[in-house]
């Protein structure tokens, strides 16, 4: 049976940072009050969110500026704009108005701004 981790990197064909893997493999998917942190669980469908897979083919197709090695993480509901990880600097931006914007400078920052945000 394949890992979480190697699942993603194949269907999207990155490498992720070892702060998301961390993420991927201890947790999974985050989804409470705040919304959702999109990862990877076994019983999830690939296709859809929260899966990162789904989210990524599908943001990819309405935002064709995003770069190959950034994936969907999750989608800001106030700012109606999603949160991409880049996995090649590690960096986490929102993307506004065909801009990203610089939001972390790693997966794990990122992770403790949402979980301090009420």
């Amino acid at each position: 049976m394949k890992n979480r981790v190697k699942i993603i990197e194949d269907n999207l064909n990155v490498t992720l940072p070892q702060d998301y893997k961390n993420f991927i493999n201890q947790i999974g998917i985050i989804s409470d009050e705040r919304g959702e942190i999109y990862g990877y669980l076994e019983n999830i469908d690939i296709e859809k969110i929260p899966c990162v897979i789904g989210a990524t083919k599908l943001y990819k197709q309405n935002y064709p500026y995003l770069l190959a090695e950034d994936i969907v993480i999750a989608f800001d509901d106030f700012r109606n704009s999603p949160i991409v990880l880049n996995t090649k600097n590690e960096k986490v931006y929102v993307i506004e108005n065909e801009s990203k914007i610089e939001e972390a400078s790693n997966f794990l920052e990122w992770l403790n701004i949402y979980n301090k945000t009420e």
